[in-house]
């Protein structure tokens, strides 16, 4: 049996502008509370926040699998998240702002679940769980979930292996070494 609706263009109209006012509605309630909650920023970083820190904590293992020190690097970690918040900083406007949208999604629990991630907080997810969630991002048949998928192998990645002391995990051996001009005797 199916069943029609006799709606009008009006109806249509009312039924979209309410579902527009709910929506601009629940991003601004949630723009606030993200607002202050996170009123206190890392000291050390210009872009990311206690959330942000969070959620690439929990990513860096499962993207970086074993060239990753886990918890014994708390150093490293604290030179990754730098080498992140820097890389972030030298993009353009645009792209920050995709990023902190991105990280909005991924860290507010609600929108969290309906992308498809861990529904407990990012810092008690299991690596299976970020594997689950990097894996179906991955092989979504969403351009967008596979664009954000990888941004945040990227820009881990990238932000992992700019330092020194891991360029022997990815096979290089550093830049070339520059070597002054002898002077002919």
């Amino acid at each position: 049996m199916v069943l029609f609706v006799n709606t009008s263009r009006r109806d249509f109209f009312k039924v979209s502008l309410l579902g527009s006012a709910a929506l601009l509605i629940g991003s601004s309630l949630s723009t606030l509370v993200l607002a202050r909650s996170n009123n206190n920023v890392l000291p050390n970083f210009d872009f990311l926040n206690p959330s942000d820190v969070e959620l690439l904590l929990a990513l860096a293992p499962a993207i970086l699998k074993a060239n990753y020190p886990g918890l014994l690097g708390r150093k490293a970690s604290q030179r990754l998240l730098v080498a992140i918040d820097k890389q972030i900083m030298a993009l353009s406007d645009h792209s920050r702002k995709q990023l902190r949208q991105l990280f909005d999604l991924l860290t507010t629990s609600t929108l969290r679940y309906l992308a498809g991630a861990p529904s407990n907080d990012w810092s008690t997810a299991s690596i299976a769980e970020v594997e689950n969630f990097l894996q179906g991002w991955r092989n979504s048949m969403f351009t967008l979930k596979r664009t954000g998928y990888a941004a945040l192998g990227k820009l881990i990645t990238m932000s992992w292996f700019v330092h020194a002391e891991n360029y022997s995990q990815s096979g290089y051996p550093g830049p070339p070494k520059i070597v002054p001009p002898q002077d002919e005797m």
